[in-house]
């Protein structure tokens, strides 16, 4: 009988105190389920297949293998590129795909044997059978998957660490009709929306051996038509979900009550920020800011929480642009909020913009995470932009002003107070990662003499 050869595909960490740190554990993760996808494609008579997710396990590098696969966006670049470092030192062959060595192929190239151009279903089994013969490319250039039905579903059977309520991954679409310019998503899967059949979709549903789900799709109703099929087809399995969606679809009634039928439970959207002009620059649904109140009142007075997704340091804020926040916040109840320091990744129409007007600050990947601000703002400091993002968060995840806003939210308790806790839990070690990150900046502005109140 042949010997299985073994592939080894890693999800590296985007903190460096997490691959530091022997206890391993994350209250909110998920699992990474392109991985899952990867492994499925690789047949179980030739293959076996084991999955790091450095979140919450240590990467043993003297584990026997024949071929790592890593997976990486900009924050684990990096990271990911350590760890090819330490493969490639013991002899092993290494692979890197996603988002970050798509849009920077030969910069990943050089610390990595193969490099994966977008989706990775297209060329998947050609690599192997390179692999096999020992004639393995540079890069092999996936594109866009155009049938994603002709694939298998992701195998589920690999994740190996619980995660909360069991909440499972899944994916009933790629692509997204929106251009947002700080986003490379649409340019990763692109602005055509790709539909998994809804036969698939409850078919994997069913596999997963669970109750709870969250939608991994970019803009869940970015096609009506087809969200309504899946949606009527959902109500049956009495499932709970959570997933992600523009704030448009409120003004479809039908839409918002089959959306409550099916078991939907919260809703990421990403508002991105209070400001009119950029409101009506995104082109999201809503053009002003009490049309946008009244939507996400609306959406969670019918039993829906809102997971607002903000974004400070577009070119339009100045410092008002914080209060203005916080009290567009607490006027609406919001569930819960992810606050975000604008980060231009490479890719994005940002990046190249900032980099042609001499703005950014680094491009030392492992500050792009979302907390720092990599580029000089328009309209305020480096120092005043990060100290005001975390006065935001702060005040927002505040015991007390949790409690205040959990009187509007009683409909969903569970979907509420997990993230809230889980916020409140890690605002005082963030404080000290940012803080020490803020002196790093400053370092570095020192170094380019730009003017800065640091």
């Amino acid at each position: 009988m042949k010997t299985k050869k073994k592939i080894l595909l890693i999800a590296p960490s985007h903190s460096v105190t997490d691959y530091k740190d022997e206890k391993k554990g994350k209250d909110l993760r998920m699992p990474m389920i392109s991985l899952l996808y990867i492994a499925a494609l690789s047949p179980q008579d030739r293959y076996q297949v084991d999955i790091v997710e450095e979140e919450v396990e240590n990467i043993n590098f003297d584990v026997e293998c024949d071929l790592v696969g890593i997976t990486s966006m900009t924050a684990s670049a990096y990271r990911a590129y350590d760890i090819a470092g330490e493969f490639r030192k013991r002899g092993k062959k290494v692979v890197m795909g996603g988002i970050h060595p798509t849009v920077l192929p030969h910069e990943a190239k050089k610390h990595c044997d193969v490099v994966v151009i977008g989706e990775a279903e297209t060329v998947w089994a050609g690599l192997l059978a390179d692999f096999e013969d020992k004639k393995l490319k540079s890069f092999y250039k996936g594109g866009l998957a155009e049938n994603i039905d002709a694939y298998p579903l992701p195998r589920r059977d690999l994740i190996k660490k619980p995660v909360i309520l069991n909440i499972q991954p899944i994916v009933s679409s790629r692509g997204c009709p929106y251009c947002c310019d700080f986003c490379s998503v649409w340019k990763f899967f692109g602005r055509k929306v790709r539909h998994v059949s809804v036969e698939r979709v409850i078919e994997d549903i069913k596999n997963a051996g669970s109750r709870n789900f969250m939608f991994l799709d970019d803009n869940i109703i970015g096609d009506r038509a087809y969200a309504k099929v899946l949606l009527k087809a959902l109500i049956p399995l009495k499932i709970r979900w959570v997933g992600q969606a523009s704030i448009s679809f409120v003004k479809d009634d039908e839409l918002l009550d089959l959306l409550i039928k099916s078991g939907c439970k919260a809703l990421f959207i990403g508002l991105e920020s209070v400001s009119v002009e950029k409101m009506q620059y995104l082109k999201k649904g809503m053009k002003d800011l009490q049309s946008t109140i009244d939507a996400v009142n609306k959406i969670r007075e019918r039993g829906i929480a809102v997971h607002a997704s903000m974004i400070f340091g577009l070119d339009n804020d100045d410092l008002s642009i914080f209060d203005k926040t916080l009290e567009f916040m607490f006027k609406t109840k919001i569930s819960s909020a992810s606050f975000n320091i604008l980060t231009p990744y490479p890719g994005t129409d940002v990046y190249e913009r900032f980099k042609k007007q001499n703005r950014l600050i680094t491009e030392n990947w492992r500050f792009y995470d979302h907390c720092t601000a990599t580029y000089i703002p328009k309209n305020m400091t480096v120092d005043q932009l990060v100290k005001g993002y975390m006065y935001v968060r702060e005040e927002f995840f505040k015991f007390s002003n949790i409690l205040k806003r959990s009187l509007g939210n009683w409909r969903h308790p569970l979907t509420f107070w997990i993230p809230n806790l889980s916020y409140w839990k890690n605002l005082k070690i963030d404080r000290i990662i940012e803080e020490s990150q803020l002196k790093k900046l400053a370092a570095m502005l020192s170094q380019k003499k730009i003017e800065t109140m640091f």
